[in-house]
C-alpha cells in the first residue's frame, strides 16, 4: 500500500490544535486521530463500500473521511439536498444524531464508542466520489484518489503556506463541495492550521476581529455584499474565493474593507483547480494556471486543462470559453454551455427554457444570466403565442409574468427563478439562425 501524507501525518507525535467551534472550544489532534478511529472501526464492522459524510461540524467531517479512507471504504461527499434524492448512490451514512435516514446502515456521531488511539493508515489510492451537477442539470458521480487530491494540496502549500504561516482558517462555503473541502478541511488539517468547525453567513462577521491574521474562504456571493461596510474594518492575512467569478469593483470592495486582495481561484468538481489570479487593478483579469495544470483552447474557443488533480488523464474540456496570452496566462471570455452561475451556483438555462417551452402560452425563450450592483439573476426573453398574447391581454403583464414564474417554482432551485421578463416578436438571431445573446441581453437593458 502506498502511504498518503495523511498517514504520516495521523502517526505523527502530536498536540497541535485541529479546530475550535463557535464557542472557542478548542479540539486537538489526538482527539481527531481518536475520533477517526472509532469511525473506522464503525464503518468496517457495518459493511459496506460507499459511505455518506452527512456531517456539518468541520471537526467531524473531517474524523468521517479519514475513517473512512482508514477503513478501506469509500467516502461520498453532496450536498444534503441531493443526498436526500435517489441520485447519489450509497451503502450507509455517517451522520451526528438517530435523525429519520432512508440508509439502513448508519453510523451515528453521537454514539460513537471511545476508544483508545490506534495508528491509522490511510492508502495514496484510496478513493473519494463527489457529485455535481453536471452540464445537464443531472447530478453527476466524479471519483478521485487520496493521491489526486494531495498532489493539490501540496502546490496550495508551495503557492501560499507562507503567506499563512499558522493562521486561523475560517470559511463561508460547505465542506460538502470540492472548494470547501479542500480549502477549509484537509489543507489546513494537513499543514496544521486550526480551522473552524462553523461556517461565517454575514458580512458583519467578517469584521468582528475573527480576521485579525487568519484566513478566510470565501466565495463572491458573500465577498459582493459587503461594500457598506467601513473601510479599514478587518486585517486578514488572505482571503480566497471560489465558485464563481468575482467582478473587479467586488474585489476592489473586499480590498478596501477586509486589508486583503482576493485570491481567486478556478476550478470545477470535474477538474479541481485550474488556475488563480488577484485583482489588484482594473488591469488585473487573467489567469495563471497552478503548478502541473496544463491548459490550452480548443478550436471553438472552449478551454481544455489537464492535471494531476482531477484523477482524470485525458484533457478535460470546461464550460468557459477562453483566450491564451503570450506570457502563458489565459482570459476567460464568458460561459459558452448554455450554464451560467448564479450567486455561486450552477444554473442550467437550458433547463429553464425547455420547461418554459412546455407551457402553451410560449411559443420560443431564450434565458440569460444578467447582474445588477446587488445580485446575479436569470432573466428570459419570450416569444408569444397566440393563446400566450391572448391571455397576457386579459391579465396583464405583471400577473402573466407571475403566471409563468410560479409555473417553474417546484421544478428548479429558487435561486434560479427568473427575475425579469421580456416579450419580443421574435428573438434575436444572426444570418445562420444562432441567438444573438449580446442582443438578447441589451433588450434588459433598453426597457
Amino acid at each position: 500500500m502506498r502511504q498518503s501524507a495523511l498517514s504520516a501525518a495521523l502517526v505523527a507525535d502530536s498536540d497541535h490544535v485541529v479546530s475550535f467551534d463557535r464557542d472557542g472550544t478548542e479540539r486537538r489532534w489526538p482527539e481527531l486521530a481518536r475520533a477517526a478511529a472509532a469511525v473506522r472501526a464503525q464503518v468496517a464492522d457495518a459493511g459496506g463500500q460507499r459511505w455518506a459524510v452527512d456531517l456539518d461540524d468541520t471537526f467531524q467531517f473531517a474524523a468521517a473521511m479519514l475513517g473512512c479512507w482508514a477503513a478501506g471504504k469509500t467516502p461520498v461527499l453532496a450536498p444534503r439536498p441531493l443526498l436526500a434524492g435517489a441520485d447519489v448512490v450509497v451503502d450507509g451514512a455517517i451522520q451526528a444524531t438517530d435523525a429519520d435516514t432512508r440508509w439502513r446502515r448508519r453510523v451515528v456521531w453521537q454514539r460513537l464508542p471511545a476508544i483508545p488511539y490506534a495508528v491509522l493508515e490511510v492508502s495514496a489510492d484510496a478513493d473519494l466520489v463527489l457529485y455535481t451537477s453536471g452540464s445537464t442539470g443531472v447530478p453527476k458521480e466524479i471519483c478521485r484518489k487520496v493521491h489526486n487530491v494531495e498532489a493539490e494540496l501540496a502546490v496550495l502549500e508551495r503557492l501560499w503556506g507562507p503567506l499563512l504561516g499558522s493562521c486561523r482558517v475560517y470559511s463561508t462555503v460547505s465542506h460538502r463541495h470540492v472548494y470547501g473541502m479542500l480549502f477549509r478541511t484537509l489543507w489546513p488539517l494537513l499543514d496544521r492550521r486550526p480551522f473552524a468547525t462553523f461556517d461565517l453567513e454575514y458580512p458583519e462577521q467578517l469584521i468582528d476581529g475573527k480576521g485579525d491574521g487568519h484566513a478566510l474562504i470565501a466565495s463572491p456571493a458573500l465577498l459582493k455584499r459587503i461594500g457598506h461596510l467601513p473601510a479599514a474594518s478587518a486585517r486578514w492575512r488572505a482571503v480566497f474565493s471560489s465558485g464563481g467569478l468575482l467582478p473587479g469593483d467586488a474585489a476592489a470592495e473586499a480590498t478596501r474593507v477586509l486589508r486583503a486582495c482576493p485570491i481567486e481561484v478556478l476550478g470545477s468538481t470535474e477538474t479541481s483547480g485550474v488556475g488563480w489570479r488577484q485583482q489588484v487593478d482594473a488591469g488585473s483579469t487573467a489567469w495563471t494556471a497552478l503548478p502541473s495544470v496544463e491548459t490550452r483552447c480548443a478550436e471553438d474557443e472552449f478551454l481544455e486543462v489537464r492535471s494531476p488533480f482531477s484523477g482524470e488523464a485525458q484533457w478535460q474540456r470546461m464550460g468557459d470559453l477562453g483566450r491564451l496570452a503570450a506570457d502563458g496566462r489565459f482570459e476567460l471570455l464568458g460561459r459558452g454551455d448554455h450554464l451560467a452561475k448564479i450567486e455561486d451556483k450552477r444554473v442550467s438555462l437550458a433547463e429553464i427554457e425547455r420547461y418554459l417551452l412546455e407551457n402553451p402560452w410560449v411559443h420560443d425563450a431564450a434565458a440569460v444570466a444578467l447582474a445588477d450592483a446587488a445580485r446575479q439573476y436569470v432573466g428570459v426573453v419570450l416569444q408569444l403565442s397566440e393563446s400566450g398574447a391572448r391571455e397576457r391581454g386579459r391579465v396583464g403583464v405583471r400577473a402573466f409574468n407571475a403566471a409563468l414564474k410560479q409555473s417553474l417554482r417546484n421544478r428548479i432551485d429558487a435561486i434560479a427563478l427568473p427575475r425579469k421578463f421580456r416579450h419580443v416578436d421574435r428573438i434575436p438571431v444572426d444570418a445562420q439562425g444562432k441567438r444573438q445573446q449580446a442582443k438578447i441581453k441589451d433588450l434588459f437593458r433598453s426597457q
